[in-house]
């Protein structure tokens, strides 16, 4: 039986698109099913984010900007650069992570070790599971427990300065409701800490 895909996944996607629209909004029972659907099959969360940011990217420099309103708009190019990632290794010759897991988990592990040693050894111990969504899954697990421990290390001062920073980028959300406004903070709070420590988003991909 194929494992519930981690919460994290869900939150990471809507917490960025969130920033990169600049407005308050609540996602559709829509742009769930297709989260779901891109979780289902593999789609690692780094390529999903590097998608929609190509989307408001190409949004702002095109002459015709419109409201992205939907993670919809989004859905081409996950696909397609899901799609390219997978032929540049295979053409390049590279190793699909479902290969040389243990290569890369270990290289992930390196650059994580210099803030944490425990973490680090997680990182390595994943080579115990034998699917490569399955690590996917937990390093999104592992990442927020590692954001966790980075944050603990910090003083009370300083955490709510990164708030006050996550609460300037996300801008008004007045209009919306409680769960989601933590939600995108939270969501945002962890890519401002991984910006913070220099550590990386952490995947295979």
């Amino acid at each position: 039986m194929t494992a519930a895909p981690s919460p994290d996944y869900f939150l990471e996607i809507e917490g960025h698109f969130a920033l990169r629209r600049g407005t308050p909004f609540i996602l559709s029972a829509k742009d769930w099913a297709l989260m779901k659907g891109w979780a289902d099959a593999g789609i690692p969360l780094p390529v999903v984010i590097e998608a929609i940011d190509s989307v408001f990217e190409n949004n702002e420099t095109s002459g015709r900007k419109k409201t992205i309103s939907s993670l919809s708009y989004c859905r081409h190019a996950v696909k397609e650069l899901w799609e390219e990632r997978k032929a540049i290794a295979v053409d390049g010759g590279a190793a699909l992570p479902e290969e040389a897991p243990q290569e890369l988990l270990s290289a992930l592990a390196s650059e994580v070790e210099r803030v944490s040693a425990t973490i680090a050894e997680t990182i390595r111990c994943l080579i115990s599971e034998k699917s490569v969504p399955r690590i996917e899954e937990r390093l999104i697990e592992v990442e927020a427990a590692l954001i966790a421990e980075l944050l603990a290390s910090l003083p009370a001062e300083e955490v709510a300065a990164l708030r006050a920073d996550v609460a300037r980028a996300v801008g008004d959300t007045s209009r919306l409701d409680p769960s989601t406004r933590v939600r995108t903070e939270d969501a945002n709070l962890r890519r401002i800490v991984r910006e913070r420590f220099g550590v990386p988003r952490l995947s295979l991909f």
